[in-house]
């Protein structure tokens, strides 16, 4: 998996196995098959597709649409909506979605 520590304009396809320590100005799509791991911000929307597998403990400002992939939330999103009843997502007790707990 790739550390990456830096700011990506998106909106932004994440192709590869990521950490991301930093920022994605706009919206990103984790593609299928990809696994990520958020411990920066994405500002904007975030689309996880059939298969990929997110982890987020950073923040994401905007909606988290999981389109039927595995989602673990552990940090801070505006919302998450599921899109497929392939669709898992599982979301920490001391995450902040909306911002309530």
């Amino acid at each position: 998996m790739k550390a990456v520590h830096d700011t990506i304009d998106g909106p932004f396809a994440i192709e590869e196995d990521i950490a991301l320590y930093g920022t994605i100005t706009g919206g990103a799509t984790l593609c299928s098959g990809r696994r990520f791991i958020l411990h920066g911000t994405i500002a904007g929307d975030l689309k996880v597709e059939r298969g990929a597998r997110a982890i987020l403990h950073g923040t994401v400002a905007g909606r988290i649409y999981n389109d039927g992939g595995r989602v673990e939330l552990f940090g801070i999103a505006d919302a998450v909506a599921n899109s497929s009843g392939d669709a898992i997502t599982i979301i920490d007790p001391d995450a902040l979605v909306m911002g309530r707990r």
